[in-house]
Parts: structure tokens; sequence; C-alpha cells
């Protein structure tokens, strides 16, 4: 251990940014220094300016074990895990450091904003409060308290804090990214589009999968005569959701291409054969998004634009209800009927209810873990579907997410993913049936978009395409939402789906 107030000129060094100076005067404290803690997190955050984290990461953990009585050093070690996405044991040492010192501010702080990701708001929202109470200003965390806010589902509260968040960061695209989220569960479109279209910026295309196209952005021009290019971006079901969009812009006379995910392609080029569609695949953070062959079948371009823009484009009053505007080809429906037919028997004096009980499970990512998580029904909370009267459930998962459905209790389910190639197929499976049972998915958006009666099973604190508490779609006039009155409460949706099957 080193004398008192020794690592004063190598501390006094590192506050003025002279990195030499710091390093120079630890190397005079000898070996001491190395069971110093304050002189090996000084020595760590040298480490971590000069560009080498793992050396910093190596002292902050020493540091950490020589003097496990002091929060400053659970709190560096958890920042430099931090940064290094080794979140779980970041958290372990921020709430070290608050066990020591509960109103250490930066503990607060970190640990809130990683509490909000992991899906665990109730938390993160107290250690707000606490940081509040213990002094801290919330300059610059005004988007933090707006987000656990919109967790929350405190959305008068999440208003003046998102305002608060535009006023001290103007202009700022993740700012009002996520201010569009408010403005848009809320209904309130004109506010809410113009700040959606800032996911562009805050984002940026490859981590949006979208492709760069070297084609003008087209900004609501008139389309009559124009080579128009609407492309991919985010999800299955967004695609599904503004298709709605593509009739009417094929009967203003544009001539309409769409570049949409694979899986899309054969069921739009069916609903929109005035349209030329493309099979695009991109990927999301690739950094060079993969060569799009079918741009020189395709020819020139006059204008483009990300297919979720079409809000922005077209929807900026609000969104009529579409009673049904995607279809099945017929010739698939009835290869369906007779393939129906031979796995589960003809349908007698019961209904063929379509079942899907989530989405793929995200495991790159906190933020998209939890969401992907939090609105897929566990098997065990799917248990009393099996309880339904005269019905016969028809999965409608593909293959990858099929084995959602295994481990329900006493569910008999019939499983025709191992036919279904694209949702041209899973579109002509859901016409052969009475009505959707789905938690929040494409396959929802698509049985909706058809016309089909939908009871959609929806998490506490649905995402904003879904209103705040409707127990309609303004999206789809035929969809009823069954929301959980509670997070992670399940039961009374199945109950709610139950009383609705009779």
């Amino acid at each position: 251990m080193s004398e008192p107030g020794a690592t004063g000129p190598a501390l006094a060094a590192l506050n003025a940014g002279k990195l030499d100076a710091c390093l120079a005067a630890l190397r005079g404290l000898g070996r001491a220094a190395a069971d110093d803690p304050l002189a090996l997190q000084i020595w760590a955050l040298a480490a971590a300016r000069a560009g080498r984290p793992a050396d910093a990461l190596a002292l902050l953990e020493r540091a950490a074990r020589i003097a496990p009585h002091e929060p400053q050093a659970h709190f560096n070690l958890a920042v430099s895990l931090q940064a290094i996405d080794e979140t779980a044991r970041a958290m372990s040492h921020y709430a070290q450091a608050l066990r020591l010192d509960p109103a250490h501010l930066g503990a607060l702080n970190n640990l809130s904003d990683l509490l909000r990701r992991r899906g665990r708001p109730t938390e993160g929202w107290a250690l707000m409060q606490r940081y509040l109470a213990a002094g801290g200003r919330s300059t610059g965390l005004e988007i933090r308290l707006a987000k656990l806010a919109m967790d929350l589902r405190r959305f008068d509260e999440a208003g003046p804090w998102f305002a608060a968040a535009e006023a001290y960061a103007p202009g700022d695209a993740s700012v009002e990214w996520e201010h569009a989220m408010l403005r848009l569960v809320v209904e309130d479109f004109a506010g809410g589009w113009p700040r959606y279209e800032r996911r562009l910026d805050s984002f940026g295309l490859d981590r949006l999968g979208v492709y760069p196209y070297e084609i003008p952005r087209w900004t609501g021009e008139p389309v009559a005569g124009r080579r128009l290019l609407l492309h991919r971006e985010q999800g299955l079901g967004d695609t599904i959701m503004f298709a709605r969009c593509f009739g009417g812009l094929l009967d203003e006379g544009a001539e309409l291409h769409l570049a949409v995910h694979p899986p899309l392609a054969r069921l739009l080029a069916f609903n929109f054969p005035g349209a030329r569609t493309w099979a695009s695949f991109t990927l999301a953070g690739a950094g060079r998004q993969p060569e799009q062959r079918w741009l020189q079948a395709a020819g020139p371009l006059d204008l483009q634009a990300p297919v979720c823009s079409l809000g922005a484009l077209r929807l900026a009053d609000g969104v009529p209800a579409a009673p049904g505007y995607l279809a099945a080809d017929p010739t698939d429906v009835d290869r369906w009927a007779e393939r129906l037919d031979a796995l589960a028997g003809p349908a007698k004096r019961v209904r063929r209810v379509g079942l899907a009980l989530g989405t793929r499970q995200v495991r790159w990512s906190d933020d998209g873990a939890t969401n992907a998580g939090r609105k897929t029904l566990t098997a065990d909370a799917a248990a009393s579907l099996a309880d339904a009267r005269a019905v016969q459930w028809i999965g409608l998962h593909d293959r990858e997410t099929a084995g959602l459905l295994v481990d329900v209790p006493r569910l008999a389910v019939v499983d025709p993913s191992p036919w279904i190639t694209d949702l041209a197929d899973t579109a002509a499976v859901i016409a052969n049936l009475d009505l959707v049972v789905s938690a929040d998915t494409a396959v929802a958006h698509l049985a909706a978009a058809m016309g089909k009666p939908v009871l959609l099973m929806l998490w506490w604190n649905a995402d904003w395409r879904w209103g705040v508490d409707r127990t309609d779609s303004y999206w789809y006039p035929h969809v009823q939402t069954l929301r959980q009155p509670a997070p992670g409460q399940w039961g009374p949706v199945v109950e709610a789906v139950l009383r609705a099957l009779g």
C-alpha cells in the first residue's frame, strides 16, 4: 500500500489529460501501486483513455478484489464491464456499489438504465427517483426518464420528459425517434409520423437492414408515371401493415417496385400484380449489405423510400381501417384445404382456429431479447387453451418457431410447418381457418390484413401499433385485442380467449 496522498500527482495529471505524466507518477510509486486500490483505479482510467480496455479491466478487477469495501472500485469495474457488454457482471458490481453507498449517483444512474434495458422498468424508475432525491441532476437524463415512464405506461409523465429531452438536445435524432413512440401510442399521428422518420438518422440504414440505394428519396411528390421503389426495413409485420398503401399508389399511376423480405415476395406479387416484386435479402448490422442483383433486372428507378416511411407519406391524418387488402392465391387455398384434411381429418362440428404463441427469440441484444420474450407465451401460460371446446387448433408457426407449441400441456395442435415455405403458404392456411389466436407476430398482421377475425394476445405495455387501452385496432377492423392486466400475467388473457371462443 502506498503512503496516503501518494497518488495525488498521478490523479492530478490524469484530470489534466497528461497521460504520460500520470503513468510516470504511478511508476514512481513502485511495487506499492500494485496493492493500492486508488492507484490501480487511476492506472485503469489512464489505460482506458490510452485505448487499452483489456488492461483497464484487469486493473479494476484487482482493485475490487483488494478493496471489496470501496464502492468506487465496484463502480469503476462495472463501467468497464458495461463497455464490453458484460451486462450481468456490470449490474452485479453496480448493485454492490449501492449496498456500500446507497446514494452513489453514478451507480444509481447506470444501474437504472441497465434495469430498463433488461425489462425491469419498475426497479429502474425507483433507482432514478433515488438518484434525483440524492441530488442527482436530470440534465442529460431526460430521455432515460421519458423511456422509463413509457415502459411503465406513465404516459402523462413521459410527455414532459420527452419535451425536456428535446429542449436539452434539439435536433437529436434518437430523442425524436423515442418521442415518436409516445406520440403514436396515444394516436397523435401528426406529431408521431414526422418523428418516426428520424429512425433513419438515429439508427442508420445498416442497423435497420436497409440497403443504401443511390436513388433520390421520395418525399411525397406525385408518383404518376414515376418508377417508385418501396423497400424492406425492420420486420415482416411492418411491411404487411403498410402494404395497405400499395394499391393506392398503383391507382395513382406509379410504376411500383417492391423489394421485400423473401418470405413476403410471392404473397405480395399475387396481391399486387401491377407492381414488380423482388425478393430482397439484407442484414441488420452487417456493415456491408449483400448485392441486390435484381436491381439490374429492374432497370432505372426514379424514387425510393423505406416501406415504413409510408406512415409519414400516406397516413399523416391517421390510419383508415382496411377491411382486407391481402388474399391467398385460390390455387394455394385449395391445395392447403386438402393438406389440412389429410393432416387433421375433415373439420366436422368444430372450428379450425390458427394459433401463434410468439416470435423468434432474439439472443444477441438485451432490448431485442426483452421485447421478444415478453410478448411470447410460455408453454405453461398457454396450457389452458387445451380447454377450448369444439376447436381444432392449427399451428401457424414456421419451422423455426414451431417448437413453441410442442411443450404446451394437453394441447393438441396440427402442425403444418414442415410444408410452409413462405407467407403465401401461411396465408393459404389462414384462408382455411375460422379465426386466428395470436401473440403480437407477423402472423397476426397477416391474418388481420386478410380480414380474418383475430384474437390478439398482447403484453401489458404492448407495441405502439396497438394503442393504449383499445380493445379493437385502428389498423384492422377484425382484430380484438386482449391485454395483460399487469406485466407477465398471461392467465387473464388466455381466459379471455376461451370466453371469446365460447
